[in-house]
């Protein structure tokens, strides 16, 4: 392969794979951390107390504190106070489970985007094994394996090891197979 032409794999590789992910982007959008946690926490006070002011001690109650280490150890949430004027701590309020639920819904986007996009990269690879020009064919494979890297690494994190392990293998006996069919001479 000349230079041209390996400069054009490459160009089609990366497009093809940016072009699916912006894609699938742009239909099935990523759920935003400010859709469920809104920064009610701290209100933003507009005539702040003097800098020198300090807010008065508060001690929480023993069943307070029992609520707040299950809010944060078993619930994974946050602790809200209820606060004065001035921005001090007056009691417990409630636990808040938006960051929770906001990484409970990006798992399941990046579980969905998984499962949309390693198939199309697996149908790229099969189509530029088909194509009969050499130089679209090895960037439409090489696009293939980006998206089927891509769509792995985006739910790795969630996966737990013995799937992980299972993933890979799975995606490795296809290119394999893929690769013995097509590819012997």
């Amino acid at each position: 392969m000349q230079v041209k032409e390996v400069a054009m794999v490459i160009a089609l590789s990366l497009l093809s794979a940016f072009f699916v992910g912006l894609l699938v982007d742009a239909l099935y959008e990523e759920p935003k951390y400010d859709a469920y946690c809104k920064n009610s926490y701290r209100p933003y006070y507009e005539k702040p107390y003097p800098p020198d002011y300090q807010c008065p001690t508060y001690n929480l109650t023993s069943q307070e504190r029992e609520q707040i280490r299950q809010c944060q150890e078993e619930g994974k949430g946050f602790p809200e106070f209820a606060l004065d004027d001035r921005g001090c701590q007056l009691s417990y309020k409630s636990c808040n489970y938006c960051q929770k639920e906001h990484q409970d819904a990006l798992a399941k986007y990046n579980r969905n985007v998984f499962f949309i996009v390693v198939p199309l990269g697996l149908v790229a690879i099969l189509f530029g094994l088909f194509i009969g020009y050499e130089v679209v064919g090895s960037g439409m494979m090489f696009g293939g394996i980006l998206l089927v890297a891509y769509g792995t690494m985006r739910y790795f994190s969630e996966m737990s090891k013995l799937m992980r392990v299972v993933v890979i293998f799975i995606e490795l006996v296809i290119l394999v197979v893929i690769s013995i069919k097509k590819l012997k001479k």
